[in-house]
């Protein structure tokens, strides 16, 4: 993680501590987020390579399905969406390339869930 950013978002539908926490963890790894209020784009970013990856603890389906499919068919590993739920109810987002994607979504494991 500390050769690049990791994007991450914040959800009205999401706990600001677990997104706190998921930061606090990332840069503990030597890595450092960006966020700039658009999942979309940093979604974009990821699949162009200009950041890591992307993690967010929900977004809805119409804000993150053609990003996902970026990432995807620019060569990245993303968290498989329910699609018997993901229209209605929006989904958890964690991209990243092949080598970066098992980390995040450890780290994002450990975060997310802490408050569960």
């Amino acid at each position: 993680l500390s050769e690049g950013g990791v994007g991450t978002g914040l959800s009205n539908r999401a706990s600001t501590k677990n997104v706190v926490t998921l930061i606090s963890l990332i840069m503990a790894e030597g890595g450092v987020f960006y966020r700039n209020a658009s999942g979309a784009l940093m979604l974009a970013y990821a699949a162009s390579g200009r950041l890591l990856g992307y993690v967010e603890e929900h977004m809805n389906a119409w804000d993150c399905l053609a990003g996902m499919l970026l990432v995807e068919e620019a060569g990245g590993t993303v968290l498989r969406a329910d699609p018997k739920t993901v229209l209605g109810q929006g989904t958890r987002v964690i991209t990243g390339g092949s080598r970066i994607f098992p980390r995040l979504q450890a780290l994002c494991a450990e975060a997310l869930e802490a408050t569960r």
